[in-house]
């Protein structure tokens, strides 16, 4: 069977359009970013304020998601696009452009009417939150955190999700609970999805570092704070969450590879956030919260022997494209 290539990029932009203004264009920004497929978080956006030069770039097609709340005062604070070439730039076949898409991950959102869909496919319907009520779901999808494409023809069903994690500190009983209850549908989703067959791709800014080797000053109650579910929306630690994204991950009994973890185990330093305005990337230290996960499937035919796994088997290369680091005033591409 012959196996399509296609490369897919993450990244958070601190804010699309000072970004578009830095490259000059929204086409040469997505250029230098060189992929079939471009995700990108915390564009910063709200749907007012969609226009065509951060929208529309010759050969590609865009998905968004936008926030759509003005909870305490905040507006245009996180959003998400995901950026597909029409025609591949490694593959002979449109493998990037997907079949389906939506915004949004709960099925809630009336503007994912309007994004092409596949009324036979997984996509049709989010099935796994049938339990909670349609203001529960609405709430989880009004700060544009996802979007959802379907690569259905490429390699078994795929699926990719586009995630900007909500950002908790401990002191913040409400945030706490929304960032707990936002994972845990996102969850139920996956679920849903692999139980039909599909292969799952989650990509972006999840706002967790899941191991002390992903931070540059982890501390010795980094990891050994005990949590207990009695008291999760009043106080759960950001523990809570790191060891809820190790549970993901194969090698804890999950369904997922962490990717970048996978192809290297031991790198120290990895970061891709740092405290902004501290001059802190500069001297590298910060934390790794942008991710890639894969499901565990394998495109062989035999992947049911020991050893075939999707990332051994088809990923060429994960790693950090340290030229392009979040933005900042004044910065340039490096």
């Amino acid at each position: 069977m012959k196996i399509e290539k296609m490369k897919i990029v993450t990244y958070n932009v601190n804010g699309l359009r000072p970004r578009v203004s830095q490259f000059g264009s929204l086409l040469k920004l997505l250029d230098s970013l060189d992929a079939d497929i471009i995700c990108l978080q915390e564009t910063k956006i709200s749907r007012q304020d969609l226009t065509a030069d951060l929208l529309v770039a010759d050969g590609y097609e865009c998905f968004f998601s936008c926030t759509r709340t003005t909870d305490k005062g905040r507006i245009s604070y996180s959003g998400v696009a995901t950026f597909c070439r029409v025609k591949s730039a490694f593959s002979s076949n449109e493998v990037a452009l997907p079949l389906a898409a939506e915004e949004g991950f709960t099925g809630v959102l009336e503007s994912s009417k309007g994004l092409r869909r596949r009324e036979d496919e997984g996509l049709a319907k989010a099935g796994g939150l049938e339990e909670f009520s349609k203001e529960e779901l609405l709430k989880i999808d009004s700060e544009g955190r996802c979007v959802i494409t379907d690569h259905g023809h490429f390699g078994n069903l795929t699926v990719l999700f586009n995630i900007y994690g909500p950002r908790a500190v401990r002191d913040d009983r409400e945030r706490i609970q929304f960032k707990d209850t936002f994972f845990m549908m996102l969850q139920k989703r996956w679920n849903f999805l692999l139980h039909q067959g599909r292969r799952i791709f989650i990509v972006g800014d999840l706002n967790i570092a899941p191991a002390a080797i992903d931070s540059c000053n982890p501390g010795p109650d980094f990891d050994k704070n005990q949590f207990n579910s009695k008291v999760l929306m009043y106080g759960a630690l950001p523990c809570r969450f790191r060891r809820w994204f190790r549970s993901l991950l194969v090698e804890n009994g999950g369904d997922y590879f962490d990717v970048f973890r996978v192809r290297h185990p031991e790198r120290r330093e990895a970061f891709t956030h740092w405290p902004q305005n501290t001059g802190a990337e500069e001297f590298n230290y910060g934390s790794r919260i942008d991710h890639i996960l894969s499901g565990r499937g394998c495109l062989h035919e035999d992947s049911g022997q020991k050893g075939h796994n999707f990332v051994t088997c088809h990923v060429k290369e994960c790693d950090i494209m340290s030229q392009f680091k979040r933005w900042r005033p004044g910065s340039l591409p490096r």
